[in-house]
């Protein structure tokens, strides 16, 4: 079998911990990567998945691989940064428990980077004692609250026993034969790096997943964001040599002249440093989950994943008015918004195609802490320019003089006054009118009806001022 032959795609699979989806990994895969099922040290010490794991299996005409994410609370930023090479969403559930919290939080996650199709895998049937139609149909009804809607495909399995799995087999198959996934194969080549290490002999290996382009032996490819550049030796896709490899298709990248001591989770392989730029400050459109209810303030820390890597920032959200970006904060029910991101250091960034998981993970493990995405609108040389209502209230002295409706407070001198004649007052009043005297008050207007104006009502007026953006 020559696997570069094989239409490539790539499944995740998610769930709570301990819901099975390693387990469930072992059962369909027939060829297990380097950094395959739970291959760090700590995942078998801890007896939990702590890593990114890839494994295979071919399915008529296509090799799938399988990227098995960690379900504990504490490793989401692992489980985030498979999100931008799969996709379809494999979804494991304990059958005897049903949803938890990290389940939902990877539906949000998965929703919030644009997988939209998933396959609902109910584990762990050798325990369970009540009916199955049941269970099945509970399920359809937690997901009818989703974007995924009731009508999702459900599959009913035991690793253990390993029973189902054909019908899961069959399952995933005609869901793959249904997707609508576009390659771009001619691009730039584009490989997020997930794992690195030497191999005796041989030398320095880099492993991914190709999002663009296509790798063949002899390229050269600089890696990012270190600098470093090196020649192609060798490709395997699944144990296997090839002479080239398409966007799709993960592969292990023997390299010379590099040295994987320097590379980390988060760089890149490409044939195009100028698809790259490093960025501090980001705009960027915010697309906020419905099920995430805490309000977003400017200046709110976030975790937030770019491909591999997950990076440390705050937002500042702003809403337009006039060709002025106004700062902003943003409440729980509102789902989109734009906003600029700081980061705490430089990051890497693809210039076009750049989507962010936004999560906020100093909140609770019970909550669900996934925000929302971020797209890149624009990478920023320096800070921006934004603007900001300064309140000033007054009251009102006199509403009957002969000259008008006077009110104090609003200004402390003539000079002061004069400068605020013509600014606009919220409602019932209307704008400023004219100065009174020579103390700081003036004459203000008031909305037609309005005739029950009463000494010491409260007059408001808000000044925009600009300011450039610190991070605070």
């Amino acid at each position: 079998m020559d696997v570069s032959e094989k239409i490539p795609i790539n499944l995740g699979l998610f769930g709570h911990i301990d819901s099975g989806k390693t387990a469930v990994a072992e059962v369909l895969s027939e060829i297990i990567s380097t950094a395959g099922i739970d291959a760090h040290p700590q995942s078998k010490q801890r007896g939990i998945t702590i890593d990114l794991g890839f494994t295979s299996f071919v399915l008529d005409e296509y090799l799938v691989t399988l990227v098995d994410a960690p379900g504990h609370a504490d490793l989401l930023k692992i489980s985030a940064s498979s999100i931008e090479i799969i996709d379809l969403a494999l979804v494991v559930i304990d059958i005897n428990k049903g949803p938890q919290i990290q389940t939902g939080e990877h539906l949000v996650m998965i929703e919030s980077l644009g997988v939209e199709d998933i396959i609902v895998i109910l584990n762990k049937t050798d325990l369970y004692n009540g009916e199955l139609d049941k269970v099945i149909e509970k399920t359809r009804n937690f997901f009818e609250s989703t974007s995924f809607g009731r009508n999702i495909p459900i599959y009913a399995v035991s690793a253990k026993e390993k029973t189902g799995f054909e019908a899961l087999k069959q399952g995933i198959y005609e869901n793959i034969i249904g997707l609508d996934v576009e390659r771009s194969n001619s691009d730039d080549i584009i490989v997020p790096i997930d794992h690195h290490f030497k191999v005796k002999g041989i030398g320095s290996v880099l492993t991914g997943t190709i999002v663009t382009g296509t790798v063949k032996v002899g390229n050269d490819l600089s890696i990012l964001p270190i600098n470093a550049k090196g020649r192609v030796k060798n490709i395997q896709i699944f144990h296997q040599n090839v002479e080239s490899a398409r966007a799709g298709n993960r592969v292990g990248l023997n390299m010379k002249d590099i040295d994987v001591k320097n590379i980390y989770r988060g760089c890149y392989a490409t044939d195009n440093i100028t698809a790259f730029d490093f960025c501090r400050i980001a705009d960027v459109k915010v697309t906020k989950s419905s099920l995430f209810k805490p309000d977003t303030n400017f200046g709110t820390q976030l975790h937030i994943t770019i491909g591999m890597a997950t990076s440390i920032g705050k937002i500042y959200p702003y809403r337009e008015e006039s060709g002025k970006k106004i700062r902003n904060s943003v409440s729980g029910d509102q789902t989109e918004f734009k906003a600029f991101l700081w980061f705490n250091e430089r990051v890497l960034m693809r210039k076009i195609r750049n989507k962010m998981l936004l999560s906020r993970l100093d909140l609770p493990p019970t909550t669900l802490r996934i925000l929302g995405s971020a797209e890149l609108v624009d990478i920023l040389e320096k800070p921006p320019i934004l603007y900001k209502y300064k309140t000033k209230v007054g009251s009102i002295t006199n509403p009957n003089h002969s000259q008008g409706i006077v009110c104090t407070g609003l200004a402390q001198s003539i000079a002061g006054a004069r400068k605020i004649v013509g600014r606009e007052l919220e409602a019932p009043f209307t704008k400023i009118k004219d100065t009174f005297g020579t103390k700081g008050a003036v004459i203000v207007g008031a909305e037609k009806g309005k005739e029950d104006i009463h000494k010491n009502e409260r007059v408001v007026m808000k000044e925009l001022r600009s300011f450039q953006l610190k991070n605070i």
